[in-house]
């Protein structure tokens, strides 16, 4: 069954089989760059996890990105350093 949308900011997904979270990053010093928002995709897809979405964003004005990955949730730990990494929920 598809999943209805919950409101402007987030839309559901159906996912069989697959391992989806949803996660927020807050940058521990200073605001994303796009520099800084792509070294860390990189390193999320390093860690063997895909991002599926990116949520909203304009470089230089927040220090926080809400990301869809799919993949083994290995970031329960924070393996990213200088982020703060937390589950999203709605």
């Amino acid at each position: 069954m598809a999943q209805t949308r919950v409101n402007g900011n987030v839309s559901a997904g159906e996912f069989i089989g697959k391992d989806v979270w949803l996660k927020s990053f807050q940058r521990q010093a200073g605001n994303l760059s796009q520099s800084n928002l792509d070294a860390l995709v990189l390193e999320i897809q390093n860690l063997n996890l895909s991002v599926l979405k990116v949520g909203s964003f304009t470089a230089n004005s927040q220090d926080t990105i809400n990301l869809i990955l799919e993949g083994a949730d290995n970031l329960a730990n924070g393996d990213i350093s200088g982020h703060v990494i937390a589950d999203v929920s709605f």
